[in-house]
């Protein structure tokens, strides 16, 4: 019997130690014998068909050294083997050979156990310990890996931290698990810092820059990294706020007072000049100047910088009109710590861009080269046009760069700038001239080297074939399309070569793609780790991927992704298992980091608006007044509830408008069907912000949405309701049958189409929106009614800032089987009819008071009217149409807008009238129209807006400026009422005044 071991040793060395460690009489004695048996100890976990390739030797054929080296180079190119024996002993007339081999170990998932408190968070340990899901697990890498996290964990002040790790193996996928114990102890604090150099300012001032220290109460503050980097640029803005902008100010070290748990910086200060940088002949705000001469922000001064900053400051001024200026600048010696530098700037005359004009081009329209030009002629928000030569030299070459994509790749473009345009002076006029050359086309296009992949797959949606335009950026996109396609057909190793050579025609090419597939990859298994409350079954029907599939990183990506897009994993990490080694089937691994399950999300704020609620003090203001309303609100997530990926939610508000509470169920891809969700909601709302009454509301929903496409969702929902009016003060609402709660039971389809650009500014598209329900008996319901509600909003993009957007809303309440006693408009519940009016449908009204008004209608039926109060009732009809024009107004962050408002809320469909005019006093069926200006601030969180209005045509109505109380005294039949009986006519003002956050559609 002979031995052989090898560790990593190369082919040829494989063999060299092969002959030298048998010697020649060992292996005359097992060479050529007939191989009988190939073992492996232990039991091979290599997959089969990746063994087969790498193994040469087969049992029934002789033994030769050559082929026992290329077995053991063949089976440590599969990278799963750390040390490999071979072993022969005879058997018989043959020989059997074994393979003794050590298994190399990958890193399979790294878990952070304790009490982490952040900073760092376990995210940042994770990532600090560099060990990559996937890669090769080595002890000497672990040790660097605590290494590194025990460095973290002291630069936040952890200096007593221990952290130990603890490995756990999978011997069949020959992985690692890697747990971090951290106990940490507790933080350090900062100390009196240790500071050097000729600083210039105080200890004290210095101290206070760093923020080490809470001012007033004198006590130190934790140590963190991110506080002591804060700390030391406090200090480097302190001086810059000086004008010192080649102040150094370094960190030397920390030094650590176990006894006290206090850390003392070391700081090494470089305080340098003062530099001033100012404009002669010229006025420039101090702010322009620290915009547009760099040294500020790179806080050094050298002469690049100093060149940078006059090439701004000249497209700063050109950009305001100045076209000729010109600007230099000077260096003055140091004098008494002070460095001066100098900007000589002579703007000369101000001038306006009046006309730029594009000549030569046949291919592409004016008004599709003036979208990518930045030069602008004088407009309403550029009085002086917008004009530099960086602007024009990239206006330029953006056409160029058009016109070579599209096969012109002779094109030439230069721009001839006109003074004292058509003879008036200071106006300038720039011609962009372009010469656009032939158009080069694709003759033929060839692709070679297809061999594993259907050639029509692979060149399905490619852009160079024949009879194309022909450009090298379109080469490159080939390129990508067809790498791309491979990598998703398992050929993540793919090349592609492309050439192109003249062809017969002039301006005719012969474009080659020639392409390398080399190996396919396949999918062994997937294997996911990590998972605690969260159910296998959950993260296996999100996975696509099956043993034997292509191995696609496009698709392992995508899962990923939609791991993600459940919200219930705070980490989602991927990889190849062993990607180097030499083997075509591969783990792909999925490690998860479970999010925390509560989410708690608290909230204050305010409302300010024109609006009010039922009074028992006084009934003077039926159309509403100015009002304040403080807002709590409290959200209580628990995601992942029962480990199915589904959310528990609590929310609540409470103001002096509105309580609400809600509990919901939220399930996402209902039968795993992407895109389909169910929610189960149950809800109790009571509403005060409509002056005529209370609502109060008790309901249960269960809704199931989908989406159908991108653009296309639908929602599908059934919800049984208990509503009910209170704080009632018109006299007719006070009959019994509609004082009385009354049970709705609904079934409603909403279908929403969204193709806007933008959801919260959008520029252009359409969005369209239908609800449609049904309540009836059949549902359960006490009442029986159709509600739909349509909604059409465009958006025109007129030039490349000026946008005209406009919305219709049509709605109608359609009420059948009316109660005994009620009429067909009375059988519909208050809170369940039409209320218009505001910043978000109709700007002539405050908020809800658009539509019918109460003119005494009778208590009973042939009995006396009641007395008018002129409060709004709601109705079973609305028509809004709003049309804005949306326009930059000052800078890039201030929109302008002018809009009309026109629309109403009509007591049935077919009160709906398109009349200007009112008729009476007790007529409400007609078209309200509201004129305005409004202003939008751009922000992260959506355009702040405030909109000014004024209402052409408001209503006029009776009124009552009584109390309630007073109110149920009047009786219209007696003889002597009092005085307050006497009626008022009020009117809806003509001026409102709205402020909110996002478009008002």
């Amino acid at each position: 019997m002979w031995t052989y071991r090898v560790q990593m040793l190369p082919q040829a060395l494989c063999a060299l130690v092969l002959l030298c460690a048998t010697g020649a009489a060992q292996v005359s004695e097992f060479e050529t014998k007939r191989i009988v048996g190939i073992q492996f100890s232990p039991a091979q976990t290599l997959d089969p068909h990746d063994l087969a390739e790498a193994l040469p030797l087969k049992t029934g054929e002789p033994l030769r050294a050559e082929d026992v080296a290329r077995a053991i180079d063949g089976l440590f190119a599969t990278g799963r083997f750390e040390d490999i024996v071979v072993e022969a002993e005879l058997s018989g007339s043959g020989v059997i050979v074994r393979f003794v081999t050590e298994a190399a170990w990958f890193i399979g998932g790294i878990t952070v156990e304790g009490d982490v408190g952040a900073p760092p968070n376990r995210g940042q340990i994770t990532s600090t310990a560099q060990l990559n899901l996937g890669a090769p697990f080595r002890e000497e890498d672990l040790k660097r890996s605590v290494q590194s996290i025990r460095a973290l964990l002291t630069s936040n002040g952890f200096y007593q931290a221990e952290v130990e790790p603890e490995l756990e193996r999978d011997n069949e996928a020959q992985q690692v698990f890697v747990t971090l114990k951290i106990k940490e102890h507790k933080r350090a604090r900062y100390g009196m810092p240790v500071i050097s150099g000729e600083t210039g300012l105080s200890d004290g001032t210095i101290l206070r820059a760093t923020g080490w220290r809470i001012p007033i109460i004198h006590w130190w503050r934790q140590v963190t990294d991110a506080r002591t980097r804060k700390g030391v640029q406090g200090v480097l803005t302190k001086y810059q706020k000086q004008d010192r902008l080649t102040a150094r100010v370094r960190l030397d070290k920390l030094d650590y007072e176990p006894s006290r748990r206090r850390v003392h910086p070391h700081l090494s200060i470089t305080p340098g000049p003062k530099v001033k940088i100012k404009a002669i002949e010229a006025k420039v705000s101090k702010r322009v100047l620290r915009r547009y001469v760099p040294v500020f922000q790179e806080r050094s001064v050298d002469n690049d910088l100093l060149v940078e900053g006059r090439r701004n400051l000249r497209d700063y001024f050109q950009s305001k009109g100045y076209y000729d200026v010109d600007i230099d600048f000077r260096r003055l010696p140091p004098e008494k710590d002070v460095e001066i530098i100098e900007y000589a700037i002579s703007k000369g005359a101000r001038q306006k861009l009046v006309n730029v004009s594009i000549v030569g081009n046949r291919y592409f329209r004016t008004s599709d080269l003036r979208e990518r030009m930045f030069m602008r002629p004088s407009s309403f928000n550029l009085r002086h046009g917008r004009y530099s030569e960086a602007f024009r030299r990239k206006d330029e070459e953006n056409i160029a760069n058009l016109y070579r994509a599209n096969g012109f790749r002779d094109v030439q473009v230069r721009s001839i700038v006109e003074r004292d345009y058509r003879g008036k002076e200071r106006h300038v006029s720039v011609t962009v001239q372009i010469t656009e050359g032939p158009q080069w086309i694709v003759d033929s296009l060839t692709v070679q080297g297809i061999k594993q992949l259907k050639e029509p797959e692979v060149t399905a949606h490619l852009t160079s074939v024949a009879g194309q335009p022909f450009a090298e950026v379109n080469l490159a996109a080939d390129r990508n399309e067809i790498l791309t396609y491979y990598f998703t057909q398992g050929f993540p190793d793919a090349t592609l070569q492309a050439s192109w050579a003249p062809a017969g025609p002039p301006h005719h090419v012969k474009v080659q793609y020639s392409i390398n597939e080399r190996d396919r990859k396949y999918v062994r298994d997937v294997i996911t780790t990590g998972l605690s409350t969260t159910r296998q079954k959950l993260v296996d029907k999100h996975i696509t991927m099956a043993p034997g599939d292509p191995l696609s990183p496009i698709e392992q990506n995508e899962i990923q992704k939609r791991f993600y897009d459940l919200g219930i994993f705070a980490r989602v990490d991927t990889a190849i298992q062993n990607p180097d080694g030499d083997t075509e089937r591969k783990y792909v691994l999925y490690n998860f980091e479970e999010a925390n399950r509560y989410n708690i999300a608290a909230g204050v704020g305010a409302q300010v608006a024109r609006f009010g609620t039922p009074s028992s003090s006084s009934l003077s203001s039926p159309a509403g007044s100015t009002g304040f309303s403080p807002l709590i609100s409290l959200n209580v997530s628990r995601l992942n509830f029962l480990g199915l990926g589904h959310t528990v939610t609590a929310r609540g508000v409470y103001s002096s408008l509105e309580k609400r509470g809600s509990l919901s169920y939220f399930a996402p891809r209902f039968r795993n069907v992407e895109g389909r969700n169910i929610t189960v909601t149950l809800q109790y709302d009571k509403s005060l912000n409509v002056r005529t009454f209370a609502s109060q509301r008790v309901e249960g929903s269960v809704q199931l949405s989908q989406q159908f496409s991108k653009s296309l969702t639908g929602l599908f929902r059934f919800s049984y309701r208990r509503v009910s009016v209170g704080s009632v003060i018109i006299p007719v609402l006070l009959i019994p049958q509609l004082l009385q709660p009354v049970r709705i039971g609904m079934l409603s389809a909403n279908i929403a189409q969204d193709r806007r650009d933008d959801a919260g500014d959008p520029h252009r598209g359409i969005y369209n929106t239908a609800d449609i329900g049904v309540a009836g008996r059949f549902f359960g319901s006490q009442r029986g009614f159709t509600r739909a509600l349509l909604r059409n909003a465009t958006y025109h993009r007129l030039t490349s800032s000026t946008v005209l957007a406009r919305q219709t809303q049509f709605g109608v309440i359609i009420p059948f089987s009316a109660p005994r006693g009620l009429t067909q408009q009375q059988s519909i519940p208050l809170p369940e009819r039409f209320f218009g009016g505001g910043a978000d449908s109709l700007r002539a009204f405050p908020y809800n008071q658009a539509g019918p008004r109460d003119v005494g209608a009778p208590l009973v039926p042939g009995g006396p009217s009641s007395q008018a109060t002129g409060f709004p009732l709601g109705g079973n009809a609305l028509f809004f149409n709003n049309v804005e024009l949306r326009f930059p107004f000052l800078g890039e962050n201030i929109q302008g807008v002018l809009f009309h408002d026109m629309g109403n809320v009509f007591a049935t469909v077919g009160r709906i009238s398109f009349r200007f005019h009112q008729r009476d006093l007790q007529d409400f069926d007609y078209m309200a129209h509201a004129v305005g200006f409004g202003i939008r601030y751009r922000t992260p969180i959506g355009p702040i807006r405030v909109d000014l209005a004024y209402s052409l045509n408001p209503p006029s109505f009776q009124g009552f400026k009584g109390t309630p109380a007073e109110l149920l005294q009047c009786n219209p039949n007696a003889p002597n009422p009092p005085a307050f009986c006497t009626p008022t006519t009020q009117n809806v003002s003509h001026f409102q005044f709205f402020f909110s956050i996002g478009q008002t559609f």
